[in-house]
């Protein structure tokens, strides 16, 4: 006779983070191929403040094409549906066949907690607590409350690129006359831009560097300014952690078999 299956009873759960996994891989390929598509170029402009000085700049050419936001927003969503998918199972498990209040309660502040953890009064008070372990608050588990406020965000607003220049192991700059060169290179994010070198009148010089352009969240707390990819691969491992998480403490209590 076949061995008769157990269900899976975060399956629903799963298959979020599977989705989001699958939205992970098409964000990777976008991001790749704006990097790749030399989104930025060269440029000589008049110093500012001193005069016959010229500064050398990078500056962004393109716009991040508009499908990353709407992956990012997807890959988000999905981790985030993931953990109220898993509250839900373990309220039905629990018990109560028709759970109205059974969200996982991301919060503004631990304050907050009081008020967000209502969202959750279906379930068993053991689970309300394990929740508020997880600390999904700002000042709390902050990455675990960055993945809520992705998911709320203008996605418009979500994304900017940025730019990081790192010269490389073998650079040199060589040439005569004056020069000046920020220590370290800053990216302008208000103006999409990084000084790479000031010349005096009639300098001359030459400097190698590596320039690389990634993509990273915008006017996010917490992750702001820091690589998309990155940032999402993080959130990821940790809501698979606390579905573990639930999981073992469901099984604990009795709910899950």
């Amino acid at each position: 006779m076949a061995t008769q299956q157990i269900p899976d009873p975060l399956e629903s759960s799963r298959r979020k983070v599977t989705r989001a996994e699958e939205h992970f891989g098409d964000l990777q390929r976008k991001v790749n191929e704006f990097g790749w598509s030399n989104p930025y170029a060269r440029v000589v402009e008049p110093h500012p403040d001193k005069a016959n000085h010229v500064v050398h700049k990078i500056k962004v050419t393109k716009e991040i094409p508009a499908p990353v936001a709407e992956i990012v927003a997807d890959v988000a969503q999905n981790l985030r549906n993931a953990l109220d998918n898993a509250a839900y199972a373990v309220a039905v498990a629990a018990g109560n066949p028709n759970p109205k209040n059974c969200s996982f309660p991301f919060a503004k502040s631990a304050a907050d907690m009081v008020s967000s953890i209502g969202r959750a009064k279906d379930l068993p008070l053991q689970i309300q607590s394990l929740f508020c372990g997880f600390q999904p608050y700002l000042g709390g588990n902050e990455l675990l409350w960055a993945l809520n406020e992705i998911c709320i965000t203008d996605k418009h607003k979500m994304l900017i690129p940025i730019g990081n220049g790192v010269f490389r192991a073998s650079a040199n700059v060589s040439g005569t006359g004056y020069f000046s060169m920020p220590d370290p290179h800053v990216w302008n994010r208000a103006k999409n831009e990084m000084e790479i070198i000031t010349l005096g009148p009639g300098a001359e010089y030459k400097c190698d560097f590596d320039f690389r352009l990634f993509v990273a969240f915008n006017e996010i707390q917490i992750v702001d300014g820091q690589p998309v990819p990155g940032v999402l691969e993080r959130i990821g491992c940790m809501v698979n952690r606390i579905l573990l998480g639930m999981e073992a403490e469901a099984r604990r209590l009795g709910y899950f078999k």
